[in-house]
């Protein structure tokens, strides 16, 4: 399991460089022994998931990219990527896309902020599903059974002492999501930090996804509207109607 997570962290350090690395670089940036590091790129140069610089860096090879092209077409085809850099250049903020993952929320990407008062979430970090706004949006895109299935095992993992979920509450919540179109969230999971999000058009609901644009609550709430206009109108460019 180790080795799995190691490979998966080391493809997400490429994704977040964006540019080549040194076997030191990505021992420093994952926190693991050279040796180890040396083990692993070597490794995954063998099986032709990286290649070696002349000098002396590696990188990925078009082998990764290739691995999930038939899933999810929206990602494969550089839309979302398109999507989500120009909404970071027009606000400045931190760029989220999330997906379902059971009883979490996972930020699957990230477009960092350029301002100074910026989020610092990265890709992989995890979100109650009911807990979160995205985790909300994300539900409202599922039917009530699904959304009742989910709350269930959210109850049945939390721990003794937390309080369970009001299963009536989140429906309640997700169906003024719903009317909405968008969700907002402010200083609901990290005090000072909000998002406002809405889903990305899909034909396949088992599998959901949304963009959000995160910031500090305060000017979240204030531009609600304009951050959900502004999400609206970048999915109606890069996507039109639902696929």
């Amino acid at each position: 399991m180790k080795s799995a997570t190691r490979v998966l962290a080391l493809f997400e350090l490429f994704d977040r460089l964006e540019r080549p690395a040194s076997v030191t670089e990505i021992a420093r940036e994952m926190g693991i022994p050279q040796s180890s590091t040396s083990m692993l790129v070597n490794g995954l140069i063998d099986l032709g998931y990286l290649t070696a610089l002349p000098d002396r860096r590696v990188q990925p090879t078009p082998r990764v990219s290739m691995l999930g092209r038939w899933i999810d077409g929206r990602v494969t085809d550089g839309r979302v990527t398109r999507l989500m850099r120009e909404l970071g250049e027009e606000t400045g903020e931190t760029i989220l896309l999330g997906i379902a993952s059971d009883i979490h929320v996972v930020y699957i990407a990230v477009i960092p902020a350029t301002r100074a008062m910026r989020l610092h979430i990265p890709a992989g970090t995890r979100r109650p599903i009911a807990g979160s706004g995205m985790g909300l949006m994300l539900l409202a895109a599922m039917d009530d059974a699904e959304i009742g299935r989910r709350i269930a095992r959210v109850n049945l993992a939390r721990e003794p002492e937390a309080p369970a979920v009001d299963l009536a509450a989140v429906i309640a919540e997700v169906g003024a999501i719903r009317a909405e179109g968008h969700a907002v969230s402010a200083s609901r999971i990290v005090p000072g930090a909000g998002i406002v999000c809405t889903l990305l058009p899909t034909a396949d609901q088992s599998q959901p996804m949304a963009v959000g644009i995160g910031g500090q609550a305060f000017e979240v709430v204030e531009k609600e509207a304009a951050f959900a206009a502004l999400l609206r109108g970048k999915i109606a460019r890069h996507f039109g109607a639902a696929d």
